[in-house]
């Protein structure tokens, strides 16, 4: 069963495991989302998190909207109350030009129709999403003010800010008497530590944010049970190619089955239970496409790693190959477009 864990100073206690519904309206039907949160729910799941853009969309689609309304349909049809869920979203929006209307009003307006898809009145936690598009940062925190003084959240939370700008957004929410940030959202699994824990985790940890871990099987690459190679030739084994084909994926892979094995799980729950092990995750966030996947990754609440499994996994993974992109051929001026 998902057991809860305290969001840092907040007294929010959260479901171990978070439900995404970014797939659903893409890759998975009304139906099959409904039967994915009962299974959830029936674990006793309670956390789920959307996603939200602003009134002019990065990507002009409506499935983004679906998984709101998927969501704020099953709750309602369900007759579960309100209090017994945690609703979040995660929020795509950028500092308007110059007389196009005011950030924090943008904020509230993305928010409020998330809301009315959701079928709520409140939101639990709102995630920013980071751009280059929320400075200035003064500005930001008077949107992160407005979201809560207008009860339209109950917290704030950050996804993907720089470990510095957390602590500079900290600190001038502290002097300027703003509301802070009480979470930060970033992805975290075996094959993504490096960049973490040194820095990032310790920042939570001293200024006791939650922290909530999203792609814990790292893209898929750690739920695959054969060989990056023999997979279709698709843009997400493209992806993982790129990223993990190499002798350090190769490694990490390996040990985690054999770890797997011993447990007689599979790869993805060796692989979950290794994130949920950290104190310093408040909760993992996971995206399924079938109940069948969703009970297999409750399955890891329950795993147990022994202290031979976590060295082992430790060891396999601890240099953490980074690879910067090739420098892209100059261009001529006459080849520039705008894209």
């Amino acid at each position: 069963m998902i057991s809860k864990r305290l969001m840092g100073r907040t007294g929010l206690k959260l479901s171990e495991l978070c439900l995404g519904t970014l797939n659903f309206g893409w890759k998975t039907d009304e139906t099959t989302a409904h039967a994915i949160l009962d299974a959830y729910h029936a674990a006793g799941g309670a956390f789920i998190q959307s996603t939200s853009f602003s009134r002019e969309p990065i990507l002009p689609s409506a499935a983004f909207c679906w998984s709101e309304e998927f969501v704020g349909r099953w709750w309602t049809l369900r007759g579960i109350p309100r209090r017994e869920l945690t609703l979040a979203t995660r929020v795509h929006v950028r500092q308007p030009e110059k007389g196009a209307g005011n950030f924090a009003e943008i904020v509230r307006e993305t928010l409020e129709d998330s809301m009315r898809r959701l079928r709520t009145s409140y939101l639990d936690l709102v995630i920013f999403e980071w751009n280059d598009g929320l400075v200035p940062v003064d500005a930001t925190l008077e949107a992160f003010d407005l979201v809560i003084r207008s009860g339209v959240a109950r917290f704030i939370g950050a996804a993907n800010f720089p470990a510095w700008r957390v602590a500079d957004t900290l600190g001038r929410a502290y002097h300027g008497v703003h509301n802070r940030m009480e979470a930060l959202q970033a992805d975290y699994s075996l094959m993504t530590r490096a960049r973490l824990e040194s820095e990032t985790m310790a920042l939570c940890r001293e200024h006791r944010l939650g922290f909530l871990a999203s792609s814990p099987l790292a893209g898929g690459f750690l739920a695959r049970e054969r060989a990056l190679e023999s997979m279709l030739h698709t843009v997400r084994r493209e992806r993982l190619m790129a990223r993990f084909g190499n002798a350090y994926g190769r490694l990490a892979h390996s040990t985690v089955a054999d770890v797997a094995a011993r447990h007689e799980a599979s790869t993805a729950q060796i692989a979950l239970a290794w994130v949920l092990h950290n104190p310093t995750v408040t909760s993992a966030l996971v995206g399924v496409h079938s109940v069948a996947q969703m009970n297999d990754l409750v399955r890891a609440t329950s795993i147990v790693l022994s202290d031979e499994d976590l060295e082992r996994l430790d060891q396999a993974t601890a240099i953490e190959e980074i690879r910067l992109p090739a420098e892209p051929p100059r261009a001529r001026s006459a080849d520039l477009v705008l894209s």
